[in-house]
């Protein structure tokens, strides 16, 4: 008979809910350091326990007997419907399939170019001296990019409320996450009418989106391509409404965070800015960079890698057991919730020294640790990981040539967890030239 895993004390009713409401990162991470690799937490009445080594998180995200009907599967589902992001089983599977080449490495390679276009022109518009919203600027740009290079629309025209939408969708699908007894999505409370009106705006963009391809259907980047020409039966309107949206927001939100926590980081380690800069005027000059420069931006790439184990933007998995299982020994209840968190997991002291520690040469080898999972792992590894890759990339070679820059006086940095991982505080800097 499995033995059941070890946690923190929780209070009599609520479990670790309040714990979880108060500071969810430091939750995980000292549950972990105190109580070990499977971890057991109750929130309310919900068992959910977190996974936090490479083998026993290989079992959830890698096998069958776990699934995404979850409180945050659902939470997300309020926003993007059924899609590639929410669905399970053979729905799932034949999304996968029919989505996937549009992935391709060789396909990426075309994009470069609309790529470096795009980040060139906004990188025109900072001014030497002047603080600047980085992470605003980043959400900016990598919407701009995700706009053209996966659904092949200009929006540029986009309203300015479009961030603070996406913003208060995420915020409200975090929140709900973590209620016992969330309110139903019809009852007309704040949250819910704010909640309405945001989607009501990120809908608009996207009916916008649709509409530019109607009016040029001949203009179609491989993802539109993908689902218009590879489907058993033409997608409906929803359809198509549901995978945009997804893509419009997996395809900004994350890399966005990942590079504003990159030169958040490079701001507060001179050094490393120095060494990074230098290998990539050295390799580029001052010319645009394509996609062949990159294997020669060794050291900066390892500090994307670096910074997206420290602030990872998907900081928690979470997976529903179909079945009673056994992990590392302990009993895990059928229907109960599963984390794997890379944040705790990015912070193993078995498999990261010092792993508080900004340290870009960590990546200096051959083979990726078992225990960095910035993509997740498994078949549901995240589709979009070498377009994110290319585009950080070459959003922090192109800012590195053309600037330095610090903090602006008075910033804090610190995460602020929703869906994915912000700063709390945003990240005000002051460009200088280079």
């Amino acid at each position: 008979m499995p033995e059941i895993a070890p946690g923190p004390p929780g209070d009599f009713g609520l479990g670790h809910l309040r714990a979880f409401r108060r500071d969810v990162l430091g939750l995980l991470e000292s549950a972990a350091r105190d109580y070990g690799d499977v971890v057991r937490f109750r929130i309310g009445p919900q068992v959910v326990h977190l996974v936090n080594h490479p083998d026993l998180v290989s079992r959830v995200l890698q096998g069958r007997g776990y699934d995404k009907v979850t409180r945050s599967t659902a939470a997300l589902a309020a926003i993007c419907g059924a899609s590639l992001l929410t669905t399970n089983g053979a729905d799932w599977e034949a999304r996968r399939q029919t989505m996937q080449p549009a992935f391709h490495r060789a396909r990426l390679a075309t994009l470069a170019g609309a790529m470096t276009r795009t980040i060139a022109l906004r990188l025109a518009a900072w001014t030497p001296g002047r603080p600047i919203d980085v992470a605003s600027e980043m959400m900016r740009l990598t919407f701009l990019i995700a706009g053209e290079a996966m659904v092949g629309a200009d929006v540029t025209t986009t309203p300015e409320t479009f961030e603070r939408d996406v913003t208060d969708l995420l915020a409200h699908a975090f929140a709900r996450w973590g209620q016992l007894l969330p309110a139903p999505r019809w009852l007309p409370t704040p949250a819910n009418r704010r909640f309405d009106r945001a989607l009501a705006g990120v809908d608009r963009v996207v009916a916008g989106v649709l509409a530019q391809h109607r009016q040029h259907p001949d203009r179609r980047p491989p993802l539109l391509a993908m689902l218009l020409d590879h489907t058993a039966a033409p997608p409906t309107a929803i359809d198509l409404r549901n995978e945009v949206l997804t893509m419009l927001l997996a395809g900004h939100e994350t890399t966005a965070s990942a590079v504003t926590w990159t030169l958040a980081l490079l701001a507060a380690h001179r050094d490393a800015a120095e060494e990074a800069r230098t290998e990539v005027l050295t390799s580029l000059g001052r010319r645009v960079p394509t996609i062949d420069d990159l294997p020669r931006l060794r050291f900066t790439t390892q500090v994307i890698q670096e910074a997206l184990r420290l602030f990872p933007p998907i900081w928690a998995i979470e997976r529903r057991a179909v079945e009673d299982d056994t992990v590392g020994g302990y009993a895990i209840p059928r229907r109960s919730s599963v984390i794997v968190s890379p944040w705790a997991l990015h912070r193993h002291p078995a498999f990261w020294p010092e792993p508080s520690r900004f340290d870009p040469s960590r990546f200096d080898g051959v083979r990726t640790p078992a225990a960095y999972l910035p993509f997740g792992a498994g078949p549901r590894y995240c589709i979009g990981h070498e377009f994110a890759l290319l585009e950080a990339r070459l959003i922090v070679a192109m800012v590195l040539q053309r600037f330095r820059w610090t903090l602006a006086p008075g910033q804090i940095v610190a995460p602020l967890p929703s869906l994915t991982l912000r700063l709390r505080h945003g990240l005000t800097m002051v460009p200088s030239t280079a």
